[in-house]
């Protein structure tokens, strides 16, 4: 059953009157009367009783005018949330993301502005390794994740941009000799014991943090692997051992742990956003034009 005629039916129930109702309708009043009469056949039921020249529902019209007026509104709206969907409007964003992201301000704001721009997407979150992110984006189980580089070559169906650069810090539990130093070399701290994170080899924050040791000229001693940076923190303030981390991290503030600065000219840890190459919602398209606003 056409909509159209279902429209013009509760018309002519609110006015009650044919005339009325065509021209309320824009056509003429012959055309309208044989559409309700067309329904009524389909229906196999008399919307109206016609006694006396007047119109008036019928118990079947009144039934019929109440579930065709909910049909409508379901079908106005359901006609708006597909445009609105198609917009970008509304929907899901699948985001992944290892444990130091959310520590870096860029990737909180640009979740923050979403939610105020468009309040009615909703936004699911997973965190988890470097290779568990890149194969979730890869088979469309996330739309995005962010990812601690050094970053692997890309599979042909991904792609990256990045998302923020930082300096990186040393975290020293407040116990070590080392400790009040307002800064130190890394070739300084070639005997210690080091807690790094447990990401695939040659990928993100471990890989990062063995890169820049060896340019220090040492192999660092590694005592415990963990697989988030706040659990990494919670070591060192037990006095496990000692942690290179992005400065970010310091926004962690844990008893017994002093963050102290790197002299070392080291590259800065990189955080990248890695998607999709066929983007199949609008809601990712608006995200990543975040970083590159007009």
């Amino acid at each position: 059953m056409q909509f159209r005629l279902m429209r013009n039916f509760i018309v002519v129930a609110q006015e009650l009157h044919m005339h009325r109702a065509a021209e309320r309708l824009g056509m003429a009043q012959p055309a309208l009367s044989q559409q309700i009469k067309n329904l009524e056949a389909q229906l196999g039921v008399a919307l109206f009783s016609r006694a006396h020249r007047r119109l008036t529902l019928t118990p079947a019209g009144e039934a019929f005018l109440q579930k065709a007026q909910m049909a409508l509104e379901m079908a106005d709206r359901a006609v708006l949330e597909a445009r609105r969907t198609a917009r970008g409007e509304q929907g899901v964003l699948n985001l992944g993301y290892v444990s130091s992201a959310m520590f870096n301000e860029t990737l909180p704001g640009m979740l923050r502005q979403l939610h105020t721009r468009w309040p009615e997407i909703n936004v699911s979150l997973v965190t988890g390794d470097v290779q568990t992110l890149y194969e979730a984006v890869a088979h469309y189980h996330l739309d995005i994740a962010a990812i601690r580089g050094p970053l692997a070559t890309l599979p042909e169906d991904l792609r990256m941009q990045t998302l923020a650069q930082e300096k990186t810090t040393l975290a020293l539990y407040a116990q070590h000799p080392l400790a009040g130093s307002a800064a130190l070399t890394l070739a300084s701290l070639k005997n210690e014991s080091w807690i790094s994170l447990t990401d695939p080899d040659g990928v993100g924050l471990e890989q990062y943090f063995i890169d820049a040791c060896r340019s220090a000229g040492f192999q660092p001693q590694v005592v415990q692997k963990v697989s988030d940076v706040p659990t990494l923190i919670s070591l060192v303030s037990a006095g496990f051992g000692i942690a290179l981390l992005p400065a970010s991290a310091q926004a962690i503030r844990l008893n017994n742990v002093v963050y102290v600065d790197i002299l070392d000219r080291l590259a800065r840890s990189e955080l990248a956003l890695v998607y999709h190459r066929a983007i199949r919602s609008e809601v990712v398209k608006k995200f990543l034009a975040m970083l590159h606003p007009a």
